[in-house]
């Protein structure tokens, strides 16, 4: 019960900071947000049994820092995800849904290069959805919120920046 506890309260923090970065309008400013969250999310999955979430997480720390860099090519977006790949099928303890994580950094990995940046927000709701479901099995019940609220503000600032662009 401590577990869960600890957990939540860390994953309280990663996802006040994933909600921030549904505010944010500048590609940028929103990576280094979520660079951190991330972080975050490692320790709390860990301490949750979450252990592909922990995997996906750190490996996803990794891609947001290089592609923040101007780093992430080709070449290093497939080593991120064969390694995405083999870690997760090595250490899933959750059957389907510890594979959840590893099908939303494969995709997010590859999409993240995305200039608009509705299409973008488009891309984390997708990547949301996923984590929200594998959140609520690991008992991540903070994160699950947080999870849906940042689906919600995406949802709100993708409405905002499509009337921004209907008056220019």
């Amino acid at each position: 019960m401590v577990q869960i506890i600890i957990g939540n309260i860390i994953a309280l923090v990663a996802s006040l900071l994933m909600v921030y970065s549904g505010t944010i309008k500048q590609k940028k400013k929103i990576l280094i947000v979520q660079t951190i969250q991330i972080g975050l999310y490692v320790i709390s999955n860990l301490i949750l049994g979450g252990i592909t979430g922990a995997i996906i997480n750190a490996l996803s720390f990794i891609r947001n820092v290089l592609y923040y860099k101007d780093r992430l090519g080709k070449i290093e977006k497939l080593i991120i995800s064969i390694l995405a790949i083999i870690l997760s099928l090595l250490f899933n303890n959750l059957g389907i849904i510890g594979l959840l994580p590893l099908i939303s950094t494969v995709v997010y990995i590859w999409l993240m290069s995305i200039k608009d940046v509705i299409n973008f927000k488009k891309l984390i709701i997708f990547t949301m959805i996923l984590w929200f479901i594998y959140d609520i099995v690991i008992k991540s019940y903070s994160s699950a919120v947080f999870d849906f609220m940042n689906i919600i503000t995406n949802v709100t600032s993708i409405i905002q920046l499509k009337k921004l662009k209907k008056a220019m």
